[in-house]
């Protein structure tokens, strides 16, 4: 067998040991048990059942994917997209709005929330997010909502997308959870990274816990990005609760990663050094971490930020500080968006800055 066959065999039986080891509301070990909920799908399915199934987007136009009433939750998500724009990922910003909120509780480019950084599509399998071919983007993080359900996606580039597919399976239940805890993210632009202070990966209040990270990194300097550590202030606490030892260690990996790689729960979808001759300047690389055992609980507040300098702590770096993306996924108690809406299109991609 060809080594590329042995590691997808590998990759594969690791993510579904991973999903029998999972939540129990959607373990393998549970499908005999007895399910109270309606199975329903929101798609793009021709409504006169022939096959015109595809969906066009013209630019600046918003299109709803799925607007739910009832209780329930979204369980798997899945899309595919023909567009003239080689920028589409980064374009295309997905949107989600849990029991009638005034903000939404999700907003970001798709290419971030599949874990596709530079906006570019690289296959990976994980537990919760996995890209298969060709360009199709899954998702699989549960997402409750008491009452009402909205997610939109919206054009923000300058041609029209030809074609959008998707079709959205979710779960309608008699009643709804007591005590629901909404899914959100966070996604953040600094460019580059701010001198003297930590990059933040998530601020909220509220009670709630932790659950994933996407970071994308474009290094303006040569040398590795990755000395940072990772700090968790829970509830309030000045000290971190949770502090680590470097941000390749925070994403399960070490040495630099050396390679693009996929597991369960961690991985490195883009990892462009090779070709660049190693720790480069313009190298770009995303990578990805999911909290499924290991979520950071809070009751009543959460800061969890990432070093960056040359040393990690000194939050500096010569001559020019790297371009960071990061995409914080979580939840809370509450529906409401924290903190303020994402930036314009041209204002979050990342441009190479020119040396001094």
């Amino acid at each position: 067998m060809k080594p590329a066959r042995v590691l997808a065999l590998v990759a594969t039986t690791m993510v579904l040991t991973a999903c029998t080891q999972g939540p129990a509301h959607h373990a393998i070990d549970d499908l005999s048990s007895p399910k109270g909920f309606k199975a329903m799908r929101a798609s793009s399915a021709d409504p006169t059942g022939k096959n015109g199934d595809a969906r066009g987007i013209a630019p600046g136009e918003t299109l709803v994917l799925a607007d739910v009433k009832g209780s329930g939750r979204f369980t798997h998500l899945w899309t595919t997209i023909a567009s003239p724009s080689p920028d589409h990922l980064r374009e295309l910003v997905i949107r989600m709005t849990w029991d009638d909120a005034a903000t939404p509780a999700v907003e970001c480019p798709v290419g971030d929330f599949f874990a596709q950084g530079p906006g570019k599509y690289v296959e990976f399998a994980s537990s919760m997010v996995s890209v298969g071919g060709q360009k199709a983007l899954n998702c699989y993080w549960p997402m409750p909502f008491k009452r009402h359900a909205v997610i939109t996606v919206t054009n923000e580039g300058e041609k029209k997308v030809d074609a959008f597919y998707y079709n959205f399976d979710y779960q309608l239940e008699a009643t709804a959870a007591a005590d629901t805890r909404y899914f959100h993210t966070q996604y953040r632009n600094e460019f580059p990274a701010p001198l003297g202070r930590p990059l933040t990966v998530c601020e909220t209040k509220g009670a709630g816990h932790f659950v994933g990270t996407v970071f994308s990194v474009l290094a303006n300097s040569d040398g590795w990005w990755g000395e940072g550590d990772d700090n968790f202030f829970v509830d309030g606490n000045a000290k971190a609760d949770l502090s680590g030892t470097g941000t390749e260690d925070y994403f399960c990996g070490a040495w630099d990663f050396g390679h693009a790689y996929w597991t369960p729960y961690f991985g490195v979808t883009f990892f462009d050094n090779a070709e660049k001759g190693g720790e480069k300047r313009s190298i770009q690389n995303t990578v990805y971490r999911w909290h499924v055992k290991d979520a950071v609980a809070f009751t009543t507040s959460l800061l969890f930020t990432m070093e960056h300098g040359r040393g990690g702590w000194d939050h500096d770096r010569k001559p020019l500080r790297n371009h960071y993306t990061t995409l914080g996924l979580y939840y809370v108690d509450h529906p409401e968006r924290d903190g303020a809406a994402i930036p314009a299109y041209k204002d979050r991609v990342p441009e190479l800055l020119a040396l001094p």
